[in-house]
């Protein structure tokens, strides 16, 4: 069993979602304890509320940023990188705009 982490600790999304599945898997193992289960049930509650910060509030890279502005199709990413912009959310066939705001480079 991996050893745990402070989830305050986590700041890549892909790399904590990783953790979560590792978790799922030593839980599916049963070969774990209960107090083993507990502290994995413990870390997996603090793992969800920090990739809910993350996810809420996000500071991007370089490479996040440019890659935002090519999905965006913007030329020019520093454009996009700091301010507000308007996402377009289709639900139930309805679309809906949404404002969000976008951090500057945190680096």
């Amino acid at each position: 069993m991996a050893e745990t982490r402070d989830a305050s600790t986590y700041t890549d999304f892909d790399e904590l979602m990783d953790r979560l599945s590792a978790i799922v898997s030593d839980v599916k193992a049963k070969d774990i304890t209960i107090e083993q289960s507990l502290d994995l049930l413990e870390e997996g509650i603090s793992l969800g509320l920090r990739a809910t910060d993350i996810v809420e509030d996000p500071t991007f890279t370089a490479a996040e940023r440019q890659a935002l502005a090519e999905a965006k199709g913007s030329e020019e990413p520093e454009a996009m990188v700091e301010g507000e912009t308007q996402v377009e959310v289709e639900t139930s066939g309805e679309t809906e705009v949404s404002s969000i705001e976008i951090p500057g480079d945190a680096s």
